[in-house]
């Protein structure tokens, strides 16, 4: 009994004393941390607060579908641009109608024979001559505006119309006013005269930017792709639900050239006043429109339109707990770094992790920890560790004395307070982060992408390696977590946004997945 006693004895002290040990091997990581606050500051203006209840209706009621996404991924910027002259208008059927029969008078040569010919022609949905022209294509938009001595404007220029200098929500301000939306008349589509709601114009007098029909734009200046993307700028007719924010000045649309809709139309803008009578007999009206910069896209304080265009559709439910309105009420301690491989042949030397005290009580038999390739990476060991299973990182958390982090605390921790679509802010170029888009892609030392940093000196979120977390769900009759961030291997453009993620089976191994640590 003595003998035994003695045994159990020597057995907890060098229990105790692994114990200690491990407490010591850790504490390495536990030093290079950083406490940060989670949460999105909450905004001090009003019109912030209120549209973001607009947008958790929408996310909550689940008509923010993809049309929305895309009409709101407009980050926020400014653009200088020169005085220009803006229809106060949209070209109405009847004057679109004259200019056709005037160019087929003339013989006019178009390059596209379709130009000239609107499918809303006589406008026969309402009989209303005097309702905005619709069912033009882009082509035949531009032709009737080149005859008219202007162009159609730049998204830049039909936006700055829109905001003004001063960068209201609306045209009109920054409170939803849904009078001039063509589905409240009994018409029930975008046949309405001009200025039937002069409360809804701009200051300077600029009539249905977001009531009546769509608008044509040329798309972005320096925007070059294969196939043209052109924009259509105001608020769909017959987009029911969501109204304050497809209204938006800045929620647009990429769309193709020849694409016609009965909701679609244009108006023109020109480098000097136009000539106040045209050939076919239009009065086109216009004011001008000064030169200097406007701020363009959705403003910095509509925090929760800037991060929820970019959450995956299976997480756009739980928007509303990415919001904490008294910043502060969630802190974590979280790893500067992602755990370098010689952090990791720490834990895979302790025996106690050896002896498998550090899993899951739900880890399945037999689980190796040991990383694939490991061999190769220790050749490279200040380099963040990958090729480890969500079980074995996990167990490291466990071993250094914390845990993964949860997929809404890593979102919150790389968008910051401010909402950032990137870790560092509002833009992405290839050498922001170690991604597949570097010119020679790998992983790289913790801050050597020294972009790749949020304002609390977090390293490597956008790119590196992308990171398990604790977040685990039931994907097809198999058990996932969700990994956040980019990695050297994927194009990081929308790979290193701040809640980019996808959900990836807990047995899985890669060369671009690895992990950190939070600490409660």
């Amino acid at each position: 009994m003595k003998q035994y006693r003695i045994a159990v004895f020597g057995l907890g002290t060098l229990v105790l004393l692994l114990l200690l040990l491990t407490q010591f091997g850790s504490r390495a990581l536990h030093n290079d941390t950083v406490t940060v606050e989670l949460g999105f500051e909450a905004s001090h203006s009003r019109r912030a607060r209120a549209f973001d209840q607009f947008l958790f209706e929408a996310l909550e009621r689940g008509y923010f579908g993809t049309e929305l996404r895309r009409r709101l991924h407009r980050p926020a910027h400014t653009a200088q641009l020169n005085a220009f002259w803006a229809d106060t208008c949209e070209v109405r059927q009847l004057d679109f109608e004259r200019f056709a029969r005037w160019q087929q008078r003339d013989g006019a040569a178009v390059s596209d024979p379709g130009a000239l010919y609107s499918s809303s022609s006589g406008h026969r949905i309402a009989g209303l001559l005097q309702s905005p022209a619709s069912g033009v294509n882009y082509n035949g938009a531009v032709a009737y505006c080149a005859a008219a001595g202007g162009r159609l404007p730049w998204a830049e220029e039909w936006e700055a119309l829109a905001v003004g200098r001063e960068g209201r929500l609306y045209p009109w301000g920054d409170t939803f006013d849904d009078s001039p939306w063509p589905y409240q008349s009994a018409h029930r589509n975008a046949a309405q005269p001009c200025a039937l709601h002069p409360a809804t114009a701009t200051p300077k007098g600029v009539h249905d930017l977001v009531g009546g029909v769509m608008e044509w734009s040329r798309g972005q200046r320096g925007i070059h792709t294969l196939q043209r993307q052109t924009g259509a700028h105001g608020a769909p007719a017959v987009r029911v639900r969501g109204r304050p924010l497809y209204a938006l000045a800045a929620a647009w649309l990429d769309i193709e050239p020849q694409t016609r809709s009965h909701h679609l139309g244009f108006r023109c803008v020109y480098q000097q006043p136009p000539v106040a009578t045209l050939p076919w007999g239009a009065m086109p009206k216009s004011v001008m429109i000064p030169a200097g910069r406007y701020p363009l896209g959705v403003p910095r304080d509509l925090r929760l339109a800037r991060i929820a265009v970019l959450l995956p559709a299976a997480r756009q439910h739980q928007a509303r707990s990415l919001i904490s309105q008294t910043r502060g009420a969630r802190r974590i301690a979280v790893s500067r770094c992602e755990v370098s491989r010689s952090q990791y042949r720490s834990f895979l030397r302790h025996p106690l992790a050896r002896l498998g005290l550090f899993a899951n009580e739900h880890e399945p038999r037999w689980q190796n920890y040991t990383p694939q390739n490991w061999e190769q990476q220790l050749q490279r060991p200040e380099l963040p560790v990958s090729g480890i299973n969500w079980w074995a990182a996990d167990a490291f958390a466990r071993w250094a004395g914390g845990r993964l982090p949860r997929v809404e605390e890593w979102q919150l921790l790389a968008a910051g307070p401010d909402a950032n679509p990137y870790p560092w802010g509002d833009d992405y170029a290839a050498n922001n982060a170690a991604t597949g888009d570097q010119t020679e892609p790998g992983p790289r030392r913790c801050a050597d992408a020294v972009h790749d940093s949020t304002a609390n000196g977090v390293h490597d979120l956008g790119g590196n390696v992308s990171e398990w977390t604790l977040s685990v769900t039931a994907e097809r009759g198999d058990y996932a977590a969700w990994v956040q961030g980019g990695n050297w291997l994927l194009p990081g453009k929308t790979t290193a946004r701040s809640v980019f993620g996808r959900l990836v089976p807990l047995t899985h191994r890669s060369d671009s997945i690895g992990f950190r640590v939070v600490y409660d």
